[in-house]
């Protein structure tokens, strides 16, 4: 298999991949919200499983009551729908040009990777802590 088609094949898995994430979300949060009519002690139930795998359960001052019925908000929903809208195609391949990601300043001003290249210099990004 030549490199430009396992590259397109690759590029395709990605977008296949990010809908499939976005119906299992909104199959997720229609059953979920389904289930909290039929039986409300259940979802919580449920709700709460998945809170552990996330950490959100792990603080005692962060109840269920605080986080739990934001997942069927409207706001939530866009949220994520927005996430994997903004970050579709967004992958690194080995070989080929890094994605152009949208990042901020510490002035909070949008900019990109790509407005830090110079010519041929290789760009190193950095990800952690000075202190």
């Amino acid at each position: 298999m030549g490199t430009a088609v396992g590259y397109a094949l690759r590029k395709l898995s990605v977008y296949v991949s990010a809908v499939a994430m976005i119906l299992f979300a909104i199959v997720h949060i229609t059953l979920l919200k389904f289930l909290s009519f039929v039986s409300p002690g259940l979802m919580r139930k449920i709700h709460l499983k998945m809170g552990e795998k996330s950490t959100m359960t792990q603080n005692p001052k962060f109840r269920y009551e605080d986080w739990g019925p934001t997942f069927f908000s409207l706001r939530f929903i866009k949220t994520v729908l927005s996430v994997n809208w903004c970050s579709l195609g967004l992958e690194a391949f080995e070989g080929h040009a890094a994605p152009d990601t949208a990042l901020f300043t510490l002035d909070g001003q949008k900019t990109s990777i790509h407005r830090f290249l110079k010519g041929n210099r290789p760009l190193v990004l950095s990800f952690g802590s000075c202190t």
